[in-house]
């Protein structure tokens, strides 16, 4: 256990911490020894500060075996039903997809918006040659560029990887959206969605359920 914890940077801590629920962001400090002297949590209201907390004690406990003083976790909450773009989520205004059988072109467009500010729309655009086998991938990757539209996105999204696969007789689409967090490290952000009929906005929604719970750690704070 020794030589496992010694292995674990704040960063590992961090982006553990940052998966957790309501949590939208965190900032550990270390001592010159490396133990850890303050972790700081930024969440919304859904949890209470205590059990935030303990959400924090016990993933720290369970992964590396660390124990953590709950008086060096200081919580910070906001309110998650303001039109602050930070803290909102990303919903699906419309998407279209038009096909050129003739020269045999696709072109996808997708607009989101935030919920509870419907006025303000993201529009994303992807035109090119349509290949069967990349049927999900064109609203996904206009759903891709109408997040990059979002005012305070530090580093632009990039889908890096889509696959559909069957499961319980119907179809899942899985997304890997990659991105730069505020540590300048690349970070790979998993959504999935199960295609209930509506075909490629199916990869618009596994988007959006990777992005979601970690759009505000993605935005510029200075913006």
């Amino acid at each position: 256990m020794d030589e496992e914890r010694d292995q674990v940077t704040v960063a590992d801590m961090e982006d553990l911490i940052r998966k957790l629920p309501t949590v939208m962001g965190c900032a550990v400090a270390i001592n010159d020894w490396g133990a850890v002297e303050e972790i700081h949590v930024l969440a919304t209201l859904e949890r209470s500060p205590k059990q935030v907390v303990r959400d924090v004690e016990s993933a720290l406990l369970a992964r590396w075996g660390l124990r953590i003083d709950h008086k060096r976790v200081s919580v910070a909450q906001v309110n998650n039903d303001t039109p602050d773009v930070a803290a909102g989520r990303l919903a699906i205004s419309e998407y279209q997809v038009e096909l050129d059988t003739v020269q045999n072109l696709v072109a996808a467009r997708v607009v989101l918006h935030f919920a509870g500010d419907r006025e303000t729309p993201y529009i994303g655009e992807w035109k090119g040659r349509y290949v069967p086998s990349q049927y999900y991938h064109v609203t996904a990757w206009a759903a891709v560029e109408a997040v990059n539209h979002v005012p305070g996105v530090a580093h632009p999204f990039v889908l890096a990887d889509l696959k559909p696969f069957s499961l319980a007789d119907g179809t899942v689409v899985t997304v890997a959206v990659s991105s730069y967090n505020a540590r300048q490290r690349e970070e790979i952000l998993i959504g999935a969605a199960p295609d209930r009929g509506e075909g490629q906005g199916t990869s618009v929604r596994a988007v959006l359920d990777a992005v979601n719970r970690r759009i505000g750690s993605f935005l510029d704070p200075h913006h």
